[in-house]
C-alpha cells in the first residue's frame, strides 16, 4: 500500500485526523531524510558526512567568536552524547581540535584546524551542488513561498 494509499485508510477510520497536516508532515520529513542522504553522497568523496561538513562549515567562518559544543548542541539539534562523538570523530582525524575557554575553565573551544579548513573549501562545491539538484526540483516562483513557509515552521516549533 503506498504512502498516501495508508493515510486515505487512517482518516476515514478517524474522521478527525488532519489528512493534509499528516501528508505534508511525512512530505517533509521524507525530504530532509532523502536530502540529508544526497548530501552524504556528495560528501563521501571527501571523507565526511553532513553534520561533520556543518560543524567543519560553522567553525571555518566563526573563526574571530569561538563555538563551544552546546552550541552546536543546539545548532545540529543533537545531544550532549552525539556531539561528543561527532567531535570525537573530527577530532581524531585532526580536523580539529578542543582549548581550554578562556573564560570558563570548566569548558573547552573548539578550533578548525587547517587540515579540516582546507577539507571543508574542498567539499563546499559538492555540497552547493546537492543543494541545487534539490531545490532544482521546485520551480523557482515557488522557492520564495517555499522557503517562507519553512521558516514559520522553523520559527514557530522553535517556540514551542
Amino acid at each position: 500500500m503506498e504512502f498516501e494509499a495508508r493515510i486515505e485508510h487512517i482518516c476515514a477510520a478517524n474522521a478527525d485526523a488532519p489528512r493534509d497536516a499528516i501528508i505534508a508532515s511525512r512530505r517533509l520529513f521524507r525530504a530532509a531524510h532523502l536530502l540529508e542522504r544526497r548530501i552524504n553522497a556528495a560528501l563521501a568523496p571527501h571523507g565526511l558526512e553532513m553534520r561533520e561538513y556543518i560543524v567543519l562549515t560553522l567553525l571555518a567562518h566563526n573563526a574571530e567568536a569561538p563555538m563551544r559544543p552546546t552550541e552546536l548542541s543546539v545548532t545540529l539539534d543533537a545531544t550532549r552524547t552525539q556531539i561528543t562523538r561527532l567531535l570525537d570523530a573530527l577530532e581524531k582525524r585532526s580536523l580539529l581540535g578542543r582549548m581550554p575557554s578562556a573564560t570558563d575553565r570548566r569548558g573547552f573551544e573548539l578550533e578548525i584546524t587547517d587540515q579540516g579548513r582546507a577539507l571543508q573549501q574542498q567539499a563546499v562545491p559538492s555540497v552547493y551542488a546537492a543543494y541545487e539538484a534539490c531545490w532544482a526540483l521546485v520551480a523557482p516562483e515557488l522557492r520564495p513561498a517555499l522557503i517562507s513557509a519553512l521558516g514559520s515552521i522553523d520559527q514557530g516549533l522553535s517556540q514551542a
